[in-house]
C-alpha cells in the first residue's frame, strides 16, 4: 500500500500532511470554540400542527415540552433507529446513576454542549442528589472537589476518549479493578453516546427548554479542542473475544445473522458480551448504512475521515474497501487521510469531509460548513450526516478502548 502511495502525486501530499496534522496528548489543541447557535438551524416542529404524521405524533407523545424531541420529530425513522441505544444507556444499563451522570456531564462540558449540560445537570441534581458545587466540579475536572478514586477515574476516562480516542493503560487498569466487563462496556458507550448527542444538539442548534436553568460555566477556562488522535496501534484485546462454541443461547441468537462460513468478525465476538447493547448499536448503524438518504459516496467519505481522525484501524480495514465500491478511487480513499484540504475534491466531497473534521474538533458543524452542505443536501441528509459521524465516532471509541484486533486478512490505516 505504501509503495503504491509513493508512486502517485496524491501520496506526496498525504505523507506531508500526515506529519503536520494536529495530534493530542490528552490535552487537545487551543480552545477556540466557534460561537454556539442562538437560534435553531432546524426549527422544532409544532406539536399542534395537523399535518404531523402518526410517527411524529407518537414520537412527541408526552414530550411536547422538549425541544430535543420536537427537533428529532423531523426524522422519526432516524430517531427510532437510534433511540433503543439511548434508552438502554439511560435506563437499562448497570451503571450507578451517579457515575452515569458524571460521564454524561463531563462529555457535555468537553463538547461545550449547553443543552446536554443543562439537561443532565437537572437530572443529576433532581434525581441523583448532586449539589451545584459538584456539578461545577465536573467541569473543573479531576482536580476539583472531593472526587473519590472511581469518580476521578471516570472523568479521566471521558477525557481520554474525547482527546485520545482510547483509554490509557493506567485508567483501564483502575476500571478493571473496580468494575465488571459489562459495566466498563456501558460506561464507554455512555461517553460515546453523549459525544454523539452533543454533536447533534450543537449542530442543529437545539435551544434550552424553559425548565432548564443550568448553563455552562462561563468563568472557567474552556476545555481544549480535539485534534487528530493517535491511539496505540497494537494494544491487544482488552476484552476477551467470545468463541461461537462458548456463547450462551442469548449471545448465539444475537450474532447468528452475522456469522459467515462459520466465522464471526472480532468486533461482534467482543460486543456480544453485552447482547442488548450490541443489538441496539448495530441496529442504529444498519439504518445509517442501509436505509438513510445519504448517498453511498457521502456515507463512505464521512466514515473514512472520521475513523482516520480517530485512528480506528478496524473500521478503516472494512470501509476502505466499501468506499471503492461506492465509486471512490484508491487515491481518493487514501486522500481522506489528509481530508478536506487535499487537492482534487469536488465542493460536495470537501464539505462532507469538513463536517467530519468540524465535529471531531469541537462537536459542532461550523456555519461555513453547514452552508456548504445546504447547497446540495436535504434537511434529512444533514441530520443523518451528523448522526452518522457521531455514530462512527462512538464505534471508533469502543473499538480502540476495547482493543478489538483486526480480522484475518485485513489491513489498517496505512503509515
Amino acid at each position: 500500500m505504501l509503495k503504491h502511495l509513493l508512486s502517485t502525486g496524491v501520496a506526496v501530499s498525504i505523507l506531508a500532511a500526515c506529519t503536520t496534522l494536529p495530534t493530542t496528548e490528552n490535552s487537545g489543541t487551543s480552545s477556540e470554540f466557534s460561537e454556539r447557535l442562538q437560534t435553531p438551524r432546524i426549527p422544532p416542529v409544532d406539536p399542534a400542527d395537523p399535518s404531523l404524521t402518526q410517527a411524529q405524533k407518537y414520537l412527541l407523545e408526552s414530550r411536547t415540552d422538549f425541544n430535543l424531541y420536537k427537533t428529532l420529530a423531523h426524522h422519526p425513522d432516524l430517531y427510532n433507529s437510534w433511540s433503543p441505544m439511548g434508552r438502554f444507556i439511560l435506563s437499562g444499563s448497570s451503571i450507578p446513576p451517579r457515575y452515569r451522570e458524571i460521564v454524561m456531564l463531563r462529555m457535555g462540558w468537553l463538547c461545550q454542549a449547553e443543552y446536554e449540560w443543562s439537561q443532565h445537570a437537572r437530572i443529576a441534581q433532581d434525581d441523583v442528589g448532586f449539589t451545584d458545587e459538584e456539578i461545577r466540579a465536573v467541569a473543573i475536572g479531576v482536580d476539583a472537589g472531593n472526587w473519590d478514586l472511581i469518580e476521578q477515574t471516570l472523568i479521566r476516562m471521558v477525557d481520554d476518549l474525547r482527546y485520545d480516542a482510547a483509554i490509557s493503560d493506567e485508567v483501564w487498569g483502575i476500571l478493571v479493578e473496580e468494575f465488571t466487563e459489562r459495566e466498563i462496556m456501558e460506561m464507554v458507550y455512555t461517553a460515546g453516546q453523549y459525544q454523539l448527542v452533543s454533536m447533534v444538539l450543537n449542530s442543529t442548534g437545539i435551544q434550552l427548554d424553559p425548565v432548564l436553568r443550568h448553563k455552562l460555566p462561563t468563568d472557567l477556562p474552556l476545555p481544549p479542542l480535539a485534534g487528530k488522535a493517535d491511539p496505540p496501534r497494537e494494544q491487544g484485546d482488552r476484552l476477551e473475544i467470545v468463541s461461537l462454541a462458548d456463547m450462551s443461547d442469548e449471545q448465539t441468537a444475537a450474532v447468528t445473522p452475522f456469522v459467515r462460513n462459520g466465522q464471526l468478525a472480532n468486533l461482534m465476538a467482543m460486543l456480544v458480551k453485552n447482547p442488548q447493547l450490541m443489538k441496539s448499536h448495530l441496529g442504529f448503524l444498519a439504518y445509517l448504512n442501509g436505509k438513510s438518504e445519504l448517498t453511498d459516496r457521502m456515507r463512505e467519505l464521512a466514515i473514512l475521515r472520521t475513523v482516520a481522525l480517530l485512528g480506528v484501524d478496524y473500521e478503516w480495514s472494512y470501509h476502505s474497501k466499501s468506499a471503492l465500491a461506492s465509486g471512490l478511487s484508491e487515491d481518493q480513499v487514501n486522500a481522506t487521510l489528509v481530508g478536506s484540504t487535499a487537492a482534487g475534491w469536488s465542493d460536495e466531497d470537501a464539505a462532507i469531509l469538513r463536517a467530519a473534521e468540524d465535529l471531531r474538533r469541537e462537536a459542532f458543524i461550523t456555519d461555513e460548513t453547514w452552508a456548504e452542505m445546504s447547497e446540495f443536501m436535504t434537511q434529512k441528509q444533514k441530520f443523518e450526516l451528523v448522526f452518522l459521524i457521531g455514530g462512527y465516532s462512538l464505534t471508533g471509541l469502543t473499538i480502540n478502548a476495547f482493543g478489538v484486533p483486526l480480522d484475518d486478512g485485513r489491513t489498517g490505516i496505512p503509515g
